[in-house]
């Protein structure tokens, strides 16, 4: 594209130093992770019972199984197909969980690292002082780094998309087509990255390439989606994962455009600044953009690609929130869908700002652009500390309850069952047959006949947690308590306090009542334990 190119002063420097200082830089941000929250790293899983579920199917996946929950039994849980096959990588041959769950951390970091790597060549033509910059910026985004060792898919998605404007840049064709496919299985709604990137990195001027790679990014999605949509049909009969039968819904009093219309613009107005930049900062962002926008043959290439870069990540962000309908929430739960969308909004700052400091500045020397520079990403990095504290309390939350939970029934056989609500660390832990009563990984239970499934697996145990549901027994002593959890610390994995408690029931054989979940009422009959006869209880397991 015509247009003043960059600074002369921004010639790309030897390629080995370049990488040696990135690496030296990610390796002093990990290290800054363990010195701020050693017992995460040594003591805690992850701050989300999904990042447990992730792990199930990516064990499945390492035992050749493909994506299954219950042992032997095709599941549709999985809303990263992508993330479990990178992620099996971490349970090849048998590891304990101790070190799974550190190959996980370590290896979400490098994702992350990676993605800021990507950053540096997707605005290197800037010049290194600012494509420095920006790579660092998202580099020690303290929402980033925390979700890079969570154990969740975050990292992967956002490779991905960086990855894919990469391809762009190279103009390589038909390699778009893979950015189809893997946006897509990284995250579903990472295939709107792949048809919004070629509006704004078009190498080629013209409508001829831009449906070319539209084209590409159709096939890609067209490929993965098909088989990923075959896979979903034979564990399930439906296409879609059941993510998404059982949490999209439609709130009666508002209409659905409504609705989403406002949870993006609230998500825009409350949850960016708390994600990305402060108002004031990003107010400055904006004015670049738009400067870049209006003025375009007069800015340079990257200053077009950063202002691009910006309103896809906004898009997205805003998108994503309006598909959630969610109200706004700082917790990490549904900060995680919008993340994708940080290093777009991050990474442009520097590019636009510095253009501006340089072409206005250039009388002052170079110290203060070099300040800038350097200052950005320290200030954004001021953050890891409060973030880290919350991702290791997160943790050590699930830690409390799913995952004793799970370490519980890991002493139960594989012929009793359990229903849950939370099913992520009960099956990762647990040997008992799990249902799922959310429906994400038991897809009989989004069918009509339900309860029929419910009759086909009678419970020995019951998972309880109130103001999430509800048991009426049909006589007071038709259950026994097995097994009660309660945090150890301030209960901040979501915003509801009654969950720092909960209970797993024994459901006493012979006996039965009516678990109730929202509208839902389920009959449950209880079932004997395994290997005893029915009538009998022996110890607890």
């Amino acid at each position: 594209m015509n247009g003043p190119s960059s600074p002369a002063s921004s010639s790309p420097p030897n390629g080995r130093v370049t990488g040696l200082v990135g690496v030296l830089c990610a390796l002093a941000v990990l290290m800054s992770t363990f010195a701020l929250e050693p017992d995460y790293w040594r003591q805690r899983g992850f701050p989300l019972d999904d990042a447990w579920i992730h792990a199930v199917y990516a064990r499945s996946v390492a035992w050749g199984e493909g994506l299954g929950y219950n042992p032997g039994v095709p599941a549709t849980g999985e809303t990263s197909p992508l993330w479990a096959i990178v992620l099996s990588v971490a349970y090849l041959g048998e590891p304990g969980v101790e070190r799974s769950v550190l190959v996980t951390k370590l290896l979400g970091f490098l994702l992350h690292a990676l993605t800021a790597a990507g950053c540096y060549r997707m605005f290197r033509d800037a010049g290194r002082r600012w494509a420095a910059s920006a790579a660092l910026l998202v580099l020690v985004s303290p929402h980033l780094v925390a979700a890079s060792i969570s154990g969740m898919e975050v990292p992967l998605a956002t490779l991905v998309a960086v990855s894919c404007v990469l391809v762009l840049l190279g103009q390589r064709p038909g390699l778009y087509a893979l950015c189809g496919a893997a946006g897509l299985l990284a995250r579903p709604e990472g295939g709107l990255f792949v048809f919004l990137l070629p509006l704004v990195v078009r190498p080629q001027p013209g409508l001829r390439p831009l449906v070319r790679r539209w084209v590409e990014a159709g096939v890609g999605v067209a490929l993965a989606g098909g088989a990923w949509a075959a896979w979903n049909l034979h564990a399930s009969g439906r296409p879609l994962p059941g993510t998404f039968y059982a949490k999209v819904t439609t709130r009666p009093d508002e209409p659905v455009f409504l609705s989403m219309l406002r949870a993006a613009a609230l998500g825009l107005w409350e949850l960016l600044p708390e994600l990305a930049l402060p108002w004031p900062v990003l107010i400055v962002l904006a004015v670049l953009a738009l400067r870049a926008a209006v003025y375009r043959r007069s800015v340079t290439d990257p200053e077009r690609r950063a202002a691009g870069l910006l309103a896809v990540g906004l898009v997205f962000f805003a998108v994503s929130m309006a598909l959630l309908r969610s109200a706004i929430s700082q917790i990490f739960y549904l900060q995680r869908y919008v993340l994708p969308a940080l290093p777009f909004i991050l990474a442009p700052l520097p590019i636009l700002l510095g253009a501006w400091m340089e072409a206005r500045l250039a009388r002052q020397g170079p110290r203060l652009p070099a300040l800038v520079a350097v200052a950005l990403p320290l200030v954004v990095a001021m953050g890891l500390v409060p973030r880290l504290e919350r991702l290791e309390n997160d943790a050590h939350n699930i830690d409390d309850l799913q995952v004793r939970e799970g370490l519980f029934l890991a002493r139960a056989s594989p012929e009793d069952v359990v229903w849950v609500l939370d099913a992520g660390a009960s099956r990762f832990f647990g040997r008992a047959f799990v249902v799922d009563l959310l429906a994400l990984n038991s897809p009989r239970m989004l069918d009509d006949d339900a309860q029929a499934y419910l009759d086909e697996h009678p419970p020995r145990f019951l998972e309880w947690t109130r103001g999430w549901a509800a048991l009426r027994p049909d006589t007071p002593s038709g259950l026994r308590e097995a097994a009660t959890f309660q945090t150890t610390t301030p209960y901040t994995v979501s915003a509801a306090q009654s969950m720092d408690t909960r209970m797993l029931l024994e459901c006493v054989p012979g006996s039965g009542g009516i678990y109730t979940r929202k509208r839902n009422n389920w009959r449950y009959q209880c079932a004997a334990p395994a290997g005893a006869p029915r009538g009998l209880t022996p110890e607890g397991p």
